[in-house]
């Protein structure tokens, strides 16, 4: 059954809930405005994005600036992004206290993220869905993204391992060879190692990414980041690929 929509017009409510997937280490984030999940009703079985995508306090995707963006808030059922996406623009009230969400596009190949690396998304063809404009009180919606950022319960033994790899690894301008500066660790998807990954985007949307695979035998999540950091460091970098690539 599909659930119901609020009518457009009235202030709403945001709730943003962490559920798992199939694979716990990779959980979505779903949009609830006023307790239901609009997007059921026009994209049944879809899901929700990362929460370390959506989510991050001012730094979330979901915190409108000056100006109106476009932000994909959930993904095909595939839970590939490029297949298709509700994606809104984001932005501010004329006066400040409000936060609107409209013009709901469905755009195929072009997010990958919550926001999408073609600068010129809006010149390109789109669908539009059934779902009404929605406002937000604007201290209400960004204590919701800022609760629910900081609320990391839902993050496992090797999310968290990923996570703290990642801190311990960003500060030190890492390069993989010749010239792929480091992007951020993450779990593998099957298996208990972590994924390290290494590059960079270009201007016109595209991407060159490699991917480096650590391991540990440690069982808490901070002494196996430290592990991890510490056999990726020992090797010069110059052998990463070859003693870790996948």
């Amino acid at each position: 059954m599909s659930n119901p929509r609020p009518r457009g017009g009235d202030l709403r409510v945001l709730q943003v809930i962490v559920q798992p997937r199939e694979n716990p280490d990779w959980p979505q984030a779903r949009i609830l405005v006023d307790g239901l999940d609009i997007f059921e009703a026009v994209a049944p079985g879809w899901v929700g994005f990362d929460p370390d995508q959506l989510l991050g306090g001012d730094s979330s995707p979901l915190v409108p600036g000056h100006q109106g963006r476009r932000v994909a808030v959930c993904r095909c059922s595939c839970g590939e992004a490029g297949c298709g996406v509700i994606a809104p623009i984001i932005g501010l009230s004329a006066n400040g206290k409000q936060v609107l969400w409209r013009d709901f596009r469905d755009f195929t190949g072009v997010f990958v993220d919550p926001i999408s690396r073609y600068p010129q998304v809006e010149q390109i063809p789109s669908r539009r869905w059934d779902v009404p404009d929605l406002r937000f009180d604007r201290d209400q919606y960004r204590d919701t993204i800022a609760g629910a950022a900081q609320d990391r319960s839902w993050e496992t033994p090797q999310r968290q391992t990923a996570r703290l790899l990642t801190e311990r690894l960003a500060p030190l301008g890492l390069v993989l060879p010749p010239d792929l500066p480091l992007d951020r660790a993450y779990p593998e998807w099957d298996g208990d190692g972590v994924m390290v990954r290494f590059g960079v985007e270009f201007e016109d949307g595209t991407v060159h990414y490699e991917e480096l695979r650590v391991v540990s035998t440690e069982h808490d999540p901070d002494q196996a980041a430290r592990s991890m950091a510490s056999g990726l460091l020992d090797t010069p970098s110059g052998d990463w690929s070859k003693t870790f690539g996948v």
